[in-house]
């Protein structure tokens, strides 16, 4: 990998709009609803594109619809561009509990794994599950995913690595070994299966079980359903019609940008790995 050519944030934002009307088609073409998500549907509300420091996109899907895209693809029922692929823990390909539509020629480089985890750039798609009624069992759902996303974390990045520091890189040291004895495969499925407890279809309260914002995620079926077009750059996408809930679930006051100094791309630098010229000759 070249490192010279790594890929400026309007580059990176670009190469994922492309891979993201891909992603908007596939779907059309077959039925499947997506919704944008995250700071990808922030950015479509309050900037009518990216969040100017953003450089991912991000995307949720109810768990049958999911899986329908997953078992398409599985069959060759669906015809991908050069260099494309969707990979997930249905086919094996991806240790973790989503997926994501990746494109093969930009790789990124992610110091802290160990190089089982997918290294190329990639739109993630979160899954979207029943969630329990009742506080209490959500807590403890809640409690149970982030435990288990902890350790499959831990198993999939290098020896004397933590976000924390050396002394939680140190303690995460003394049963790293454990948990990549046990696999980081068995541990992805484990926490899939805790997500999947309720399941959509049958379930008043949904929500990405395994997301970042835990009990904040948990919304009702219903104002979750009806969908609506945004503006996303110069191209419409799918999301939720009812986003101010969605939105201020997760990040309160939504509208509010963060201080100047929290405004930066919190992924890793992406790098074009086959064609050193082509983003120049594109741009």
């Amino acid at each position: 990998m070249d490192k010279h050519n790594m890929l400026s944030l309007q580059d990176t934002q670009r190469v994922y709009l492309e891979l993201m009307k891909e992603f908007d088609k596939i779907c059309k073409e077959n039925s499947l609803r997506y919704d944008l998500c995250g700071g990808t549907l922030l950015g479509a509300v309050r900037h009518g594109g990216f969040i100017p420091w953003d450089n991912d996109i991000d995307v949720a899907m109810p768990r049958p619809d999911f899986e329908k895209l997953m078992k398409l693809d599985m069959n060759n029922k669906i015809s991908l561009p050069p260099e494309r692929e969707l990979i997930s823990l249905i086919n094996g390909k991806f240790l973790r509990q989503f997926g994501r539509y990746i494109r093969k020629d930009v790789t990124k480089e992610e110091g802290m794994k160990d190089g089982s985890d997918c290294r190329f750039l990639g739109i993630d798609i979160f899954i979207v599950d029943g969630m329990p009624a009742g506080d209490n069992a959500l807590k403890a759902q809640s409690f149970r995913v982030k435990q288990m996303r902890r350790f499959l974390h831990t198993s999939l990045e290098r020896k004397g690595t933590s976000r924390k520091g050396k002394a939680a890189a140190f303690v995460k040291d003394l049963y790293r070994p454990l948990l990549k004895a046990v696999g980081s495969k068995k541990i992805a499925e484990r926490l899939d299966k805790i997500c999947r407890k309720y399941p959509f279809d049958s379930s008043e309260y949904v929500g990405c079980v395994n997301g970042m914002y835990g009990i904040k995620e948990r919304w009702k079926k219903e104002e979750m359903l009806p969908q609506a077009d945004y503006k996303f750059e110069d191209c419409v996408f799918k999301s939720y019609a009812n986003y101010k809930i969605y939105l201020g679930n997760l990040y309160g006051d939504f509208m509010k940008l963060p201080p100047e100094d929290k405004r930066v791309p919190h992924g890793s630098e992406h790098y074009w790995v086959n064609e050193a010229k082509k983003v120049e000759e594109e741009s």
